[in-house]
């Protein structure tokens, strides 16, 4: 029987601008990555947005970034590791407070924009990652793309992590997502039939029309999409009529149920 998670990009809004709709779009999640107050989120935001999470049983994880509120984290900025060390144990303590607060834990660790794509092929930062998540909490679940030097440094030192899909964005040439600068509306039954290929099959489309594969422990949906909420819903629905079993990553990856 196959499993698989939904988590979204939420609490990305700041004072008195609104990004997304997390209300809507959390309730068919079942992992949420919230983001802790660098590139998006502050500390009212990230509270409510925990309480949405626990409303509707999703469970959280920390959404940390560059320190860059203006561009969005979306910009790349060269950092000392051990200040990017430094900066993650500090945005983990932020959202750790509010989900104490709320009686729940932490479940992930997933970053944001730049860093996550950097992260991803850059040694020192993989490594500062995996060091912040063995200081504060070895239990967290790192989620990134297969075969990266992230993922591939977790498996060596132990680190439970998770493979992602983006299904609602494009893939290019060389297998690498595509950033939207606004976030796109995306056919929801599009989005369906890319999970359902990446799910089953085990390979997603790019741009070229070719197939690229990738292994699919979890499928990103980002809240800020104007439709988000009508295409979790649809790739929700659609999974569980397929008879897969939508899951948190803390069940699909064998850990206690809490």
């Amino acid at each position: 029987m196959r499993k698989i998670d939904i988590n979204v990009d939420s609490g990305e809004s700041f004072g008195r601008y609104k990004l997304g709709d997390d209300e809507r779009v959390l309730k068919y999640a079942t992992s949420a990555n919230i983001a802790t107050g660098f590139h998006a989120g502050d500390p009212n935001v990230i509270w409510n947005t925990v309480k949405i999470a626990k409303k509707y049983g999703v469970r959280v994880g920390a959404h940390p970034g560059f320190q860059d509120i203006r561009g969005f984290g979306r910009r790349r900025i060269i950092m000392d590791p051990d200040e990017l060390k430094a900066d993650l144990i500090y945005q983990l303590g932020a959202i750790e407070g509010f989900l104490r607060v709320e009686g729940i834990k932490l479940q992930h660790v997933k970053l944001h924009g730049a860093l996550y794509t950097m992260a991803e092929v850059d040694e020192n930062y993989a490594s500062a990652v995996i060091e912040a998540v063995e200081a504060y909490n070895p239990e967290l679940i790192v989620i990134t793309e297969k075969d990266t030097i992230l993922y591939n440094r977790c498996k060596s030192k132990g680190i439970k992590v998770a493979s992602e899909v983006f299904v609602d964005l494009n893939y290019n040439e060389q297998g690498k997502i595509i950033i939207e600068r606004v976030k796109q509306a995306w056919d929801p039954n599009l989005v369906l039939k890319r999970a359902l290929t990446a799910v089953v099959e085990g390979k997603i489309d790019n741009i070229k029309g070719q197939y690229i594969e990738v292994k699919a422990d979890t499928l990103c949906i980002h809240g800020d999409a104007p439709n988000a909420a009508d295409i979790i819903k649809t790739l929700r629905e659609g999974l569980e009529k397929n008879g897969i079993i939508v899951t948190n990553l803390w069940e699909l990856l064998g850990g206690e149920k809490k």
